[in-house]
């Protein structure tokens, strides 16, 4: 991507992984189910012109577990801590953070749910504590709409096996990184829009087994260093056009 009003290039190749620790329908203690999983991310940055950084490489990880309480009306509570880790790990510092939200979710109907929440990041995020908000509609036997955290989407049933639609997300990766002038916190945030396909391939007897691909293109972009006092105000921020998006992952459900 190219900046708006300015001289540098920013591209962006991200690999996760999430390995389950615990299945919440196996694990929990009284009325509540515990899940626990390992979020790991690699991302590799390639940067021209007046944007520099460092170091190309960004890794975060995170151990997020999850309490959920399901209610008899089918109503759901849910309480998230994860301790993190992110950064370019060039020397840098205060890289750890630990994570936590809680969300509620009210069961309308059969056809629809909604759910309310709010999300905490006190050494990240610019806003400590921000609001969450959520749904699940089931339009008709053929659509399904829902928005979960920062992806809207809408899918159409093509068959049993294959779903696909459009969507549109957003991103955001922060990091602690090193530069010239210190340790700063980095951040990179996008809209992307496009259209997305989930196709099961599990055979007679397995847990699910999912393909998923994306294709579309970023809205708006922006790049920023931030101050890593109490504030986190932004000291640079550039913005970017437009580029192409392109995600395929695969979901094991063991």
């Amino acid at each position: 991507m190219g900046e708006r009003h300015g001289g540098s290039r920013l591209g962006m190749q991200t690999y996760e992984l999430t390995i389950p620790l615990s299945d919440p329908r196996q694990t929990g203690y009284g009325d509540w189910a515990i899940n626990a999983q390992l979020d790991v991310r690699l991302s590799l940055l390639d940067t021209e012109g007046n944007l520099w950084l460092e170091h190309d490489e960004m890794y975060s990880a995170s151990l997020p577990v999850t309490w959920i309480h399901q209610y008899a009306s089918g109503n759901r509570l849910t309480m998230t801590v994860a301790p993190a880790v992110a950064s370019d790990f060039g020397g840098t510092s205060r890289f750890f953070d630990v994570l936590g939200g809680a969300s509620y979710t009210i069961k309308q109907s059969e056809t629809l749910s909604y759910s309310i929440g709010v999300g905490a990041s006190p050494r990240f995020a610019y806003y400590v504590i921000v609001p969450m908000v959520g749904f699940d509609w089931q339009a008709d036997a053929d659509w399904n709409v829902s928005l979960r955290f920062n992806r809207l989407s809408a899918m159409y049933r093509v068959n049993e096996r294959l779903f696909v639609g459009p969507f549109v997300s957003g991103y955001n990766h922060t990091w602690m990184v090193s530069t010239d002038a210190g340790d700063k916190i980095f951040r990179f945030r996008s809209l992307v829009a496009g259209f997305t396909g989930e196709y099961d391939f599990s055979r007679a007897g397995q847990r699910k087994r999912i393909i998923t691909a994306s294709l579309g293109s970023t809205l708006v972009s922006t790049a920023q260093f931030c101050k890593r006092n109490a504030s986190k105000e932004p000291e640079t921020t550039l913005h970017y056009k437009p580029g192409l998006f392109v995600s395929l992952g695969v979901d094991f459900r063991f």
